[in-house]
């Protein structure tokens, strides 16, 4: 009689399961908008054609073409009845808007992977909890890779150094202040936070200027920057410790229409932008038809690839997770101008606020 170990998986449903487990997993991972394809045919270093949205369709508003004068009294003073207004000599209609959704690239960059070798012995001895001993380890260690590269994507794109002088004029540049170093005093601690809330105000400004959204906005720092502003006799933390989500957990507080987001990659330095500045782009290649089964599936805007393969040498069943992805940060339509100013296809959806430090006065 054929035996059988104890775990039958579905590999729908386990690769449905890992998707939701990494979502909770998430922090910075979690904060970029998503798009994915689960039919992509091409491989790693392929582009895929991401639709933005258009900001709105303008509208056109018509007044009185010319004052209507009483036939009877010609007194400019007061209207003509209806029977003396003549009919309108221009065209009222409204002229058909269009929703331009305008197509910028995002290249796949990097296959990301990772799997766990099964022996027999491990299956028939160990292995009690699949969810517990082996599909949260994939997934953390995916949480794990992608909060670290989404970091780095951070530092080095979230900025407005690509704006012209005259642009930075129309919409404002990054944000740069110096704050006393840090004495322990009450006074200086004021005079450290005092700085670091200037900045934000100046960088908040500057988001406004070139209308990106009130809401979604995040702020992006490091412990130390952490530590000024929760020493601030101004600031209130938000407790989110009770959700068992990671983005909301690592979130410590609101500030000016931010959310707050502490990261240990970061140092003296803030980033602040709206959810839609960055994109992370997902696809997966099709089943190999070498392995023995698999699955590929797409929750929350990020699409995995699950294979299960069996090694006949050593006799293990290896089980992998796997997704190419890429990133881009949003730039905006070709035509956007703000106060006259064209901008055109360059980042404005975030900046950077760089903060040094001074020597305290004694």
């Amino acid at each position: 009689m054929a035996t059988t170990h104890h775990f039958n998986l579905d590999p729908k449903q386990v690769t449905i399961a890992a998707l939701g487990i990494l979502d909770r997993q998430l922090t910075l991972g979690g904060i970029p908008a998503r798009y994915s394809e689960l039919n992509f045919s091409g491989g790693v270093g392929d582009v895929i054609n991401v639709n933005r949205e258009s900001r709105g369709i303008p509208v056109v508003a018509g007044g009185i073409s010319a004052p209507v004068i009483n036939s009877i009294t010609g007194d400019k003073n007061v209207f003509a009845a209806a029977s003396d207004r003549p009919l309108p000599a221009a065209d009222r209609r409204a002229p058909n808007g269009f929703i331009n959704e305008t197509r910028f690239p995002v290249q796949l960059t990097t296959l990301a992977q990772n799997a766990t070798a099964l022996g027999m012995e491990t299956v028939a001895f160990d292995l009690r909890q699949f969810g517990t001993q082996v599909l949260s380890k994939l997934t953390r260690g995916f949480a794990e890779y992608f909060d670290d590269t989404v970091a780095a994507f951070i530092k080095a794109n979230i900025n407005r150094s690509s704006l012209t002088a005259g642009q930075k004029n129309a919409v404002g540049g990054d944000v740069a202040v110096s704050i006393p170093a840090s004495t322990g005093t009450a006074a200086n601690m004021t005079e450290r936070a005092l700085g670091i809330r200037t900045a934000l105000v100046d960088a908040r400004m500057n988001l406004n200027l070139a209308l990106v959204p009130a809401s979604e906005r995040y702020l992006i720092a490091g412990p130390e920057v952490e530590a000024i502003l929760l020493k601030d006799p101004e600031f209130v933390a938000v407790d989110y410790s009770g959700d068992a989500n990671a983005l909301r957990r690592a979130t410590v507080g609101r500030i000016y229409g931010f959310d707050i987001v502490v990261h240990n990659s970061f140092g003296l330095e803030m980033y602040l932008f709206h959810k839609s500045a960055m994109l992370i782009a997902s696809a997966c290649p099709a089943l190999p038809m070498g392995a023995v089964t698999g699955s590929v599936q797409n929750v929350n805007g990020i699409a995995t690839r699950m294979l299960v393969d069996y090694d006949y040498n050593r006799k293990v069943d290896t089980i992998g997770l796997d997704t190419m992805y890429g990133m881009a940060t949003v730039k905006e339509d070709p035509d956007y101008n703000v106060r006259g100013t064209v901008i055109g296809e360059k980042f404005v959806r975030g900046l950077k606020i760089s903060i040094t430090e001074k020597p305290a006065v004694p």
